[in-house]
């Protein structure tokens, strides 16, 4: 069994005091095998016919570089002494920088960084090569001894998962193909890890649309130029407390702002963010900045009047209102639900109904009976809001009723005639009265003309009946002998009554009869009308009058 020793430098037999050897001992370094029975130092002969360990011979003309010859023992040589046929390659200097700190470092983040250094060069550096390869060392805080990295023959290495704004020792050793081939390992050069990435704001944070149950937060996008430590950011967590309270809550995004929803009213907040890098870690937590959520007030309606009255009926009414909108209403939601209170005007005993729609329909209502109709809503603690100011709702007069539609016509002025409307209303109460009375005449036709004439104005006459509770009315300087349409109508607290008489004829008088016969003549000739009256007398005797209507 051969085994395979190293052995250093060499005090020659024959060659000086063994203290001190010639100085070509210093260039040589020995590679030789040789027999496990070396060791025992016994009687068992090697093939070198030598019982132990002895003196070694070596020719001063030793072969260097490697190669294998065979050497000429010298003469003197004894059973204590032997010569060595082996490879006997040069001692040479292991390699070196000559620089003090070779080592540069760059990329630097909170968690990592790059380490460069220069290639070795035979003809500035220590030791010889040439090189094969490069081991780039680190120790950490508490380390005792560095953590060697072999790198072949690249001249960088990236370092990773590191601790933030921690100061890391490196170094770098270099390698040839040789079994004394690593050379003392540089200095010792000192690097240190960013800190995560923070706002150099103290108070980065600002609030906006504070509430009672909810604040939206807001804050720059975070800027290497402007803040500390390393990037890039590519998310946000916001932290937020009760102050007092050890539990934080988190909001995760990608945006300059959150909306916290989850809020109790009245109460003062912790707020704080951190920032997250690609490395998929948060930085520490900025510094706490305090806001304060307002007292709730109730919803309600900003209309004052929100309800609207339909389908008014003698027992009944319909009551609706739009949806509460946080966006134009008052007060906190949301609102879930909403009662109706309503009661006879006067009384002091409200009814309710309560739905989650927009409408309701209350019942069983007096009829002719004005009512106070207001509205609540529910609020998010499932309280109901006091509510809003009563809004007045009359029902229908259920036995109302217009009769006796009449009416009568004379004409004392030539042309003019005049009509008496007479009628009569059965059902009226106190809580069923008219309020107005208004008659309509309609001309629809001119009797003696044949129909309307062209320069008569049919849009119809009103005429209003001040007093409630009278019931005729005379109405003057109606066209003579000719036909109406006669509409009256009442208007109660909740609706109009309308009763109608489709014709009516005016009284004429012989006067007038001639007067119309004559005014309906026309006389027509080329070119546009011209309309050119000439008012005669009465001739005594003939009871004529002469009128002349030219139509140029």
């Amino acid at each position: 069994m051969q085994k395979t020793f190293y052995g250093g430098r060499l005090a020659l037999v024959g060659g000086g005091d063994q203290g001190s050897p010639p100085p070509w001992a210093d260039q040589r370094v020995f590679v030789f095998q040789m027999p496990t029975s070396f060791f025992k130092g016994g009687r068992h002969p090697s093939k070198f016919r030598h019982r132990g360990i002895g003196r070694i011979w070596m020719p001063e003309e030793a072969p260097c570089g490697g190669e294998i010859s065979q050497h000429v023992c010298p003469p003197e040589t004894t059973d204590e002494a032997f010569c060595l046929d082996s490879s006997l390659p040069c001692y040479q200097t292991p390699p070196s920088y000559d620089q003090s700190e070779p080592l540069e470092c760059s990329d630097v983040t909170s968690t990592g960084l790059t380490v460069t250094w220069p290639a070795w060069d035979e003809t500035v550096d220590h030791g010889h090569g040439p090189i094969v390869e490069y081991r780039i060392q680190i120790k950490g805080p508490g380390e005792e001894e560095f953590t060697e990295i072999p790198k072949g023959r690249q001249l960088s290495h990236q370092f990773t998962g590191l601790r933030e704004n921690v100061n890391y020792k490196f170094r770098i050793s270099v390698i040839r193909d040789h079994p004394f081939g690593e050379g003392t390992p540089s200095n010792k050069q000192t690097c240190m890890t960013s800190g995560a990435p923070l706002f150099a704001n103290p108070t980065p944070l600002e609030f906006e649309d504070v509430t009672s149950s909810g604040v939206t937060v807001t804050w720059s996008a975070w800027d290497p130029i402007l803040d500390t430590g390393t990037g890039p950011v590519t998310s946000y967590m916001i932290l937020y407390r009760e102050e007092g309270q050890r539990q934080w809550k988190r909001k995760e995004t990608d945006s300059p702002y959150v909306r916290l929803t989850d809020l109790t009213e009245d109460t003062e907040y912790e707020v704080a963010i951190r920032l997250k890098t690609n490395q998929a870690e948060y930085a520490e937590k900025s510094t706490i900045q305090i806001v304060t959520t307002i007292l709730a007030e109730p919803p309600s309606f900003a209309d004052p009047e929100p309800l609207e009255f339909r389908d008014i009926t003698s027992s009944s009414v319909t009551v609706s209102w739009p949806d509460w909108d946080p966006s134009v209403d008052l007060g906190t939601g949301p609102v879930n639900s909403y009662k109706i209170y309503y009661r006879q005007e006067g009384n002091r005993e409200w009814k309710t109904e309560k739905t989650s729609e927009t409408s309701v329909v209350l019942t069983e209502l007096t009829d002719g009976t004005a009512y106070e109709v207001a509205i609540s809503l529910q609020d998010r603690n499932g309280d109901y809001t006091d509510k809003n100011v009563p809004q007045i709702v009359t029902t229908a007069c259920e036995d109302l009723v217009i009769t006796d539609l009449e009416y009568t016509s004379s004409s004392k002025r030539a042309g003019y005639a005049s009509a008496t409307v007479t009628w009569s209303v059965e059902g009226v109460t106190d809580s069923c009265r008219v309020l107005s009375q208004r008659l309509s005449f309609q001309l629809s036709d001119v009797l003696e003309c044949g129909g309307l004439p062209t320069t008569e104005d049919a849009t119809p006459r009103l005429v209003d009946v001040e007093d409630g509770v009278a019931r005729t009315k005379t109405v003057r300087s109606l066209r003579a002998n000719s036909l109406y349409n006669l509409i009256l109508r009442l208007n109660t607290q909740t609706r109009t009554y309308e009763k109608s008489i489709q014709t009516i004829q005016t009284a004429t008088s012989s006067k007038s009869s001639r007067y119309n016969s004559v005014a309906c003549t026309k006389m027509r000739t080329h070119g546009p009308p011209i309309l050119i009256v000439s008012r005669g007398k009465w001739f005594s005797g003939l009871g004529l009058l002469i009128l002349t209507e030219f139509i140029v």
